[in-house]
């Protein structure tokens, strides 16, 4: 849920900048977690503007994909709609990373970028009209400075929905993205253990939407 805290920034074809990271580039400054609509955070707005983005209700198309090979009980490829429903936290933890100055080499001091962020915890109901779908979970969320919010968390309780997959050690996931100027976007993930062939487990989006 959460980025690779060691890895931080883009590194370009040009090498313009160089990737930040907490051994050598970036350190990280500690901050209480926010609890107040009206403070300020690292990302540029309030923690209020910040939960304004992605809280409350709202509804779209979702596409059901080809599940059988994967999972038991989720319904045939075809659409129906959905609501999610955002739920407002009570704090966030900001990642305040500030650039090492660098004196034995300070031509690099400028080609270092560190990107602040801020991760919540972060209350979800969706609910599908077919009844597929109709469950609460939590999701772990990370605020960019850009702008944008993603947001990932588990289905445990795979009994309450009916569904059984096919890989025993396989898990079930919700992914929700909000874009600066563009539709939230959402998908229901199974990640399964099981070898792709290179040795690795894999993903399988089993149903995506869009939120209007």
């Amino acid at each position: 849920m959460k980025p690779t805290p060691n890895v931080i920034g883009l590194v370009t074809a040009t090498a313009m900048l160089i990737g930040c990271d907490s051994k050598g580039g970036c350190f990280q400054v500690d901050h209480p977690p926010v609890t107040e609509e009206d403070t300020p955070l690292v990302i540029g707005v309030t923690f209020g503007e910040m939960v304004a983005t992605v809280v409350g209700e709202r509804f779209g198309p979702l596409r059901w994909e080809s599940s059988e090979p994967y999972i038991r009980g989720l319904p045939p490829p075809g659409q129906t709609r959905i609501s999610v429903t955002v739920h407002e936290p009570t704090m966030a933890q900001e990642i305040d990373l500030e650039r090492v100055v660098d004196s034995r080499f300070p031509w690099r001091n400028d080609r270092v970028v560190c990107s602040d962020w801020v991760e919540a915890d972060l209350e979800i109901t969706l609910r599908t009209d077919d009844g597929a779908l109709d469950t609460t979970i939590v999701v772990g969320a990370l605020f960019d400075e850009f702008g944008s919010a993603t947001m990932t968390g588990e289905l445990d309780d795979l009994d309450a929905l009916g569904v059984e997959p096919v890989d025993p050690n396989a898990t079930l996931y919700i992914r929700l993205s909000h874009e600066f100027d563009r539709p939230a976007e959402g998908a229901l993930v199974l990640r399964s253990g099981s070898s792709d062939g290179n040795g690795g487990g894999m993903s399988v989006e089993l149903a995506t939407w869009t939120l209007e």
